[in-house]
């Protein structure tokens, strides 16, 4: 039986090596919080708990309940063989984790371009990133997550972190960046699960 993935193993996965806002947002570009999740323009990729219950395949990006069977959710798979990983069974429910999915993204679904395949379990023992002394913190990041009303769209998990908080989403194609630096100034920093193929973070 293979262990279940943990919120912190998943947004260990999310954090990218580039600064998310080292290139300056034009001027000409929106600043409004969009009010889906984003599509990708290329291929993007991601490591997740891959679960079916009912319905098909499903890619969890966040947070997954520690349980037998365990329990998540997320976007849709198309193009996902089971036996293209190795997964286990239990009351009717089929689970991988962790498995590297890659294909295009229009905002709902994942489409595979190529087999998803089992991937190391990546080394999260150092824990979540250090807590800064920014005095806005703790507030921005209680602001963020007071109701359904103030998340961004497709938002995962937060914490006041390195960047004075940090934001997992499922998808930013600069968007939703933007409109936070908009309304909080340098406060946030957007890390997206999935992230473009080629960004030199792929890995987890």
């Amino acid at each position: 039986m293979s262990l279940v993935a943990t919120t912190g193993l998943l947004s260990a996965c999310a954090h990218s090596t580039a600064d998310p806002r080292s290139t300056s947002p034009s001027t000409s570009l929106s600043t409004a919080m969009p009010t889906s999740v984003p599509a990708a323009k290329g291929e993007v990729t991601a490591l997740a708990m891959v679960i079916e219950k009912d319905g098909g395949p499903r890619a969890c990006l966040g947070g997954v309940q520690e349980s037998l069977p365990p329990q998540c959710d997320g976007p849709r798979l198309e193009g996902f063989q089971w036996s293209d990983v190795t997964s286990d069974e239990a009351s009717g429910v089929k689970w991988a984790q962790p498995v590297r999915v890659t294909g295009t993204w229009d905002g709902t679904t994942l489409t595979l371009t190529e087999p998803a395949a089992d991937e190391a379990r990546p080394d999260t023992t150092a824990g979540p990133a250090p807590r800064t002394t920014c005095d806005d913190a703790e507030r921005i990041h209680d602001e963020i997550w007071r109701d359904e009303d103030s998340l961004p769209p497709g938002a995962l998990s937060g914490y006041p972190g390195s960047g004075c908080v940090e934001l997992f989403v499922t998808y930013d194609d600069g968007s939703i960046q933007r409109a936070l630096d908009a309304k909080y100034g340098d406060g946030v920093v957007v890390q997206s699960a999935l992230r473009p193929v080629g960004s030199g973070s792929s890995t987890g």
